[in-house]
């Protein structure tokens, strides 16, 4: 399982972290608004995450991410599989790690306050290992945050339900070339949720960001994109994120006293 969810994933990540020129396609940000990470993750980090805790960054990929985390005063630790990406984030000034696979990373029992985990679960051909692993390297009481796209996305749904197409929503050419796509698991909100479960954590809470109405019309949504949806909007996003939040982020704690999931 080890070289399954090291090997081809990381042949095909050191392509994908290459110059954009250089491949011929060009992956999703994080954030629609271009910010190294979305507004409400953000947020959660903050309100989440204590201030000087030692946070590991499962999948930093160049360590765009790790700003938010380094301002809030975290001690950073990221890894990745791709060395190339390990070297960007290390001209950040970084500490970032190349590791061969996220089912078995090479840290102690309970070495972490925090682990964040965003977009990274789709990529893994066996999240259940990388999920129980974070399980693993966290303290007792320990949070994880994870963000993953959202499959049930009122927009997906009518991708694949009334034009007969599937967009994964991991590239520029998802729609053209889905084969390509990055993205191998797919998750909504349940989905995420008993994941998570299944792995020993508990206070598991699931919500949605980044999901836009008028911007993610067919054919027009690009041309009506707003830089922010209307409140009414992010409303129903908090109340229904299933439906209404095309991604998914989640917080979870590994329970107090208690050291490894079996």
């Amino acid at each position: 399982m080890s070289d399954l969810q090291g090997g081809p994933l990381r042949q095909y990540y050191e392509a994908y972290w290459v110059p954009v020129e250089n491949r011929g396609f060009e992956h999703v940000a994080p954030s629609r608004a271009g910010l190294a990470l979305p507004r409400k993750v953000a947020q959660l980090v903050r309100h989440t995450i204590p201030p000087g805790a030692r946070c590991l960054d499962v999948g930093c990929g160049a360590g765009h991410t790790a700003e938010v985390l380094t301002a809030h005063g975290c001690d950073y630790v990221g890894v990745d599989i791709s060395e190339t990406a390990v070297q960007q984030a290390r001209a950040r000034g970084l500490d970032a790690r190349w590791i061969d696979d996220s089912g078995a990373l090479p840290f102690a029992e309970a070495s972490f306050d925090a682990v964040v985990c965003f977009e990274v679960l789709e990529h893994i051909f066996s999240p259940q290992l990388s999920v129980r692993e974070m399980f693993r390297v966290l303290r007792p009481g320990g949070v994880v945050i994870a963000t993953t796209p959202n499959v049930a996305y009122w927009r997906r749904r009518v991708d694949l339900g009334l034009l007969g197409r599937w967009n994964p929503f991991g590239y520029s050419l998802a729609v053209e070339q889905p084969w390509a796509d990055p993205h191998i698991r797919f998750f909504n909100r349940g989905a995420l949720d008993r994941l998570l479960a299944s792995c020993g954590f508990t206070s598991i809470t699931v919500g949605g960001h980044e999901g836009t109405l008028l911007g993610d019309l067919p054919w027009i949504g690009g041309r009506l994109r707003a830089a922010e949806a209307s409140p009414l909007y992010r409303a129903l996003e908090d109340r229904l994120p299933s439906a209404f939040g095309c991604f998914l982020h989640a917080t979870a704690h590994k329970p107090p006293g208690e050291r490894s999931s079996g």
